[in-house]
């Protein structure tokens, strides 16, 4: 069945620094499906960095706000909360684009990496 006809499936996706922690305790990203449009605009925004011109707060602004679209929370992330402001304390920008590409791949975890 095609993506945008199921707009509120999701999947986890998660830091491969973070892959071998036990499922109970991984920090997680609930992400949504992403249709070829949302595709584009992640990798637009992954790519801005290489931008002649772009001013870096721009791209971290930009890469934030397309983490809050692609991702519809988390979980395990202690204290954080899923906002602007949780994003920017828990993660730095290398961090957003791991987990950004990954949404853009729909890339759903396999059986094995799920395993604890």
């Amino acid at each position: 069945m095609p993506i945008a006809l199921e707009p509120n499936l999701t999947f986890d996706v998660w830091l491969d620094t973070d892959k071998d922690k036990p499922i109970a305790s991984r920090p997680v990203f609930i992400a949504k499906t992403q249709s070829l449009r949302k595709q584009r605009e992640i990798h637009r925004v992954i790519d801005m960095i290489f931008e002649d011109g772009v001013k870096v707060p721009d791209v971290f602004d930009s890469a934030v706000k397309c983490l809050l679209e692609a991702c519809s929370g988390w979980r395990n992330m202690g204290d954080h909360s899923f906002d602007a402001d949780g994003i920017e304390s828990a993660l730095n920008f290398s961090e957003i684009r791991e987990i950004l590409r990954k949404v853009a791949a729909n890339q759903k975890m396999s059986t094995d990496e799920k395993k604890d």
